[in-house]
């Protein structure tokens, strides 16, 4: 009988020796999943950081945009002002002309003479 008390005591001690470890098993357990939250939630920083990246090369070609915009604008003033520099010269132009009949005008009387 007491062979099998100590034999039954072996095995309960073996048995109390499986459930620690299975307690240890656990324990990992836990941080293994708490490693992969983590790891989830790196993944997700991740992600935002890619679409933060694109964000930023979007701004980078809002921003080229607006520059080209801005030399736009500059090139239609300097429209404007060459369109009123072609004006300026027609009406030169006309002042040419009116001074060459003016000149006749008054060659005129000296060809009569």
């Amino acid at each position: 009988m007491l062979t099998e008390l100590l034999d039954l005591s072996l095995i309960v001690t073996e048995l109390l020796k499986l459930s620690l470890m299975l307690t240890e098993l656990l324990k990992l357990s836990l941080i293994l999943t708490e490693l992969l939250k983590l790891s989830l939630m790196l993944t997700e920083l991740l992600k935002l950081s890619l679409i933060l990246t694109e964000l930023l090369q979007l701004s980078l070609i809002d921003t080229e945009l607006l520059k080209l915009s801005l030399i736009d604008t500059e090139l239609l003033k300097l429209s404007l002002i060459l369109t009123e520099l072609l004006k300026l010269s027609l009406l030169l132009t006309e002042l040419h002309k009116l001074s060459l009949i003016l000149t006749q005008l008054l060659t005129l009387p000296l060809m009569l003479t």
